[in-house]
């Protein structure tokens, strides 16, 4: 809005003489600039009735027409806006457009058509900036406020989200208020050099918290995690998210205890978030002893199916002799679990192991297990088979390695 200066201009011109000293009869310059702004309202009222009827016509019935536009376009945006969550957050914005707006904005209208007295469509100017600045802000915050509900999801009741909203609203109310005064032509320059030196100030002295606030609200915005979300926040360490503060987080551990961490040092971190798995993978390995045929090697692929095709909410990927171990022939097996949680693939990891050692004894296939074996040679290296070494009285020995 351009600034105006509308004070003054709500009482009529004075002479210079007038403005400068007070009546004779005592009466101050307010009464004296306040009795002829009556004077010409009455006096259009009864010279000009049919005119400030019409007037007042026109502007009931502007203001019954925005009422309908109001609603049209309420009408239009759940309609036309594809996302059903901004297209609430719109037409909510759009609801809160107050009667008081419609009714100044309409007579603010009618007053550049007709020829009311100044003093009318000066008060009726000063009254319209009032409201258009209060209906702008009020738009601008239930905007804002719809994008934190999107952002936030599940952290509605988060103290940093709670925070935020009190900052976003405060920050709105504070530039209208400002606006308002310019608009009113008041000087806000050096207001707003003293809320800028005060932010420096307070910025300069809470590094650290402020810090933590930021952090905060780029998680409540980033959403790396939320409320209720089993994370990995450290080497090792897994918890759940029970609470985002403004300068902590509280992490519930698997052992029970509560831990507090800063927002920054959080979110500096490599954090694994356990909440967003759509389906788990799980690589199994296991081996077979050397005893084992081929013909029943090549089979082991094909029981390793069937074991995870049996198992509930189980996907078979893969399954192949991988190499030759120290002890063992080894085989690895790749599944899905098509279920986010710990449990359901611990369960399906079971089933699946549980399946395999069955189909392993019914084919006669043994699992290998590290082995260690002692070997008999002679003075020359050879291996001896130990029935064929003489008793201790005779001359030939051996040696074990």
């Amino acid at each position: 809005m351009v600034a105006l200066p509308l004070m003054p201009a709500l009482m009529p011109v004075l002479t210079p003489a007038a403005a400068a000293a007070p009546l004779a009869n005592g009466t101050d310059i307010f009464d004296e600039q306040l009795t002829p702004a009556l004077r010409s309202v009455t006096r259009w009222l009864i010279h000009d009735t049919a005119e400030a009827l019409t007037l007042l016509a026109i502007a009931a019935a502007l203001f019954l027409l925005l009422l309908v536009v109001r609603r049209l376009t309420r009408l239009v945006v759940r309609r036309a806006v594809p996302s059903p969550l901004w297209r609430e957050e719109l037409a909510d914005a759009v609801g809160r457009t107050r009667y008081w707006f419609l009714a100044l904005a309409s007579l603010r209208l009618v007053t550049g058509v007709g020829q009311p007295p100044q003093v009318l469509t000066n008060l009726v100017t000063f009254l319209f900036t009032i409201a258009a600045v209060i209906q702008v802000a009020l738009w601008v915050q239930s905007l804002l406020m719809g994008v934190l509900r999107a952002r936030s999801e599940r952290a509605d009741d988060d103290t940093a989200l709670a925070l935020m909203r009190g900052l976003l609203s405060g920050a709105v109310w504070i530039i209208a208020f400002l606006t308002l005064l310019a608009n009113l032509g008041v000087d806000i320059t050096g207001l707003i050099a003293g809320l800028g030196i005060g932010g420096i100030a307070i910025g300069l002295a809470a590094q650290g918290v402020l810090s933590d606030l930021f952090a905060a609200f780029s998680i409540v915005f980033d959403k790396p995690f939320k409320r209720g979300d089993s994370i990995v926040y450290e080497p090792g360490a897994i918890g759940v998210v029970e609470e985002i503060g403004v300068k902590s987080t509280r992490i519930r551990a698997l052992s029970g205890e509560m831990v507090i961490m800063s927002n920054a040092k959080l979110l500096n971190a490599t954090v694994a978030n356990y909440a967003t798995f759509e389906r788990r993978r799980v690589v199994l390995g296991f081996g077979v002893t050397y005893e084992t045929g081929p013909e029943r090697l090549e089979a082991i692929p094909q029981i390793a199916r069937e074991a995870v095709e049996a198992a509930p909410k189980a996907r078979f990927d893969r399954c192949h002799l991988t190499g030759f171990g120290a002890s063992s022939l080894d085989f690895e097996l790749v599944f899905f679990v098509e279920d986010p949680g710990f449990v359901a693939m611990m369960d399906a990891r079971q089933r699946v192991i549980l399946g395999i050692v069955r189909a392993f004894d019914a084919a006669g296939i043994d699992f290998a297990y590290p082995v260690q074996v002692e070997m008999l040679a002679g003075p020359d290296g050879k291996v001896i088979d130990p029935r064929e070494v003489e008793a201790p009285t005779g001359k030939r020995g051996a040696r074990s390695v």
